[in-house]
């Protein structure tokens, strides 16, 4: 289908999930203070299925039967989405330094566009929106500022390879949503969310037999808790209400607010905030605007 202009429901989808995305970096950090981080992203994954599937039952909602094809989708989504780049980001975040992740995270947008081109007659790369998405890669290196561009080099080669692997999945994500039959977006939401958990599963189960005898602290359960509902379930929900309807560009262009309003929580929790963190916000803005600039008709 053409992506629509995004309207007041885009724009606030836009805004509702660079919020709650951005403060799952808060969040993942308490967590993972007494938990192993695939024992926190199972954690997510599982409140967020069951939450899901609760307002499934109190609207009334069904999920497709068993034998449908369509759980095949949302097996994809599931995997893409959620439990795969989860791992591979907390797998690369034992080597790289957080401001190469954020660089190497940056790029998400640049591999949605480029895939959208290829695979999603409608959503052909323009000058305009090539230029936009550049500027808000752009704004991301300066956000985490000159020094872990330069880490780049320093880094882990295969911790990098595991960050890289994991906006190439969510790049796939945004692909095969745009792509998959046709389903309420809630449906959508819960069933791929039940798909994740399940797939996350054996690496938590394994980490939890094979390591230390674990002793979470209560800010770690209720870290888990919150991400659970608001980074993954609500977010889910509202991912799946927009992205149909204004494409895979848009969305993807979430990615590049998501790090600044990470910085900004940072500063509320006490940490430090540079003029760059202000001068990226902008040059991420113009970016955002220049990529929704359409062509002129000849």
């Amino acid at each position: 289908m053409t992506p629509e202009r995004p309207g007041v429901q885009g724009w606030g989808g836009l805004v509702v999930l660079a919020l709650v995305w951005g403060s799952a970096f808060a969040f993942i950090r308490v967590g993972v203070e007494t938990l192993p981080p695939s024992l926190v992203a199972f954690g997510r994954l599982a409140v967020a299925a069951l939450a899901l599937t609760a307002w499934m039952v109190y609207r009334r909602r069904r999920l497709p039967p068993l034998a449908d094809p369509r759980w095949l989708w949302l097996a994809a989504l599931g995997l893409f989405g959620n439990a795969l780049p989860f791992t591979l980001i907390a797998a690369g975040q034992t080597t790289v330094p957080s401001g190469v992740a954020g660089i190497l995270m940056g790029m998400t947008p640049l591999a949605i566009i480029a895939a959208a081109h290829f695979v999603l007659p409608n959503e052909r790369l323009t000058a305009w929106k090539a230029a936009g998405f550049l500027m808000g890669f752009a704004g991301i290196v300066m956000l985490t500022g000159p020094a872990a561009l330069a880490g780049m080099l320093e880094a882990d080669f295969l911790g990098q390879l595991a960050i890289l692997a994991a906006t190439l999945c969510y790049a796939t994500h945004a692909i095969a949503y745009q792509r998959m039959p046709e389903m309420a977006p809630s449906a959508v939401a819960a069933g791929s969310m039940i798909c994740a958990a399940l797939l996350a599963a054996p690496l938590a189960a394994f980490d939890a037999m094979a390591g230390p005898a674990l002793a979470p602290s209560a800010a770690s359960l209720g870290a888990v808790l919150v991400l659970g509902l608001f980074p993954t379930a609500l977010a889910g929900i509202v991912y799946m209400m927009i992205a149909r309807k204004v494409g895979a560009a848009f969305i993807a262009m979430i990615n590049y607010v998501v790090p600044v309003v990470a910085a900004l929580i940072g500063v509320a929790l006490g940490e430090t905030l540079g003029l760059n963190a202000f001068l990226a916000l902008a040059v991420i803005l113009a970016g955002i605007a220049v990529a929704r600039r359409r062509p002129a008709p000849r």
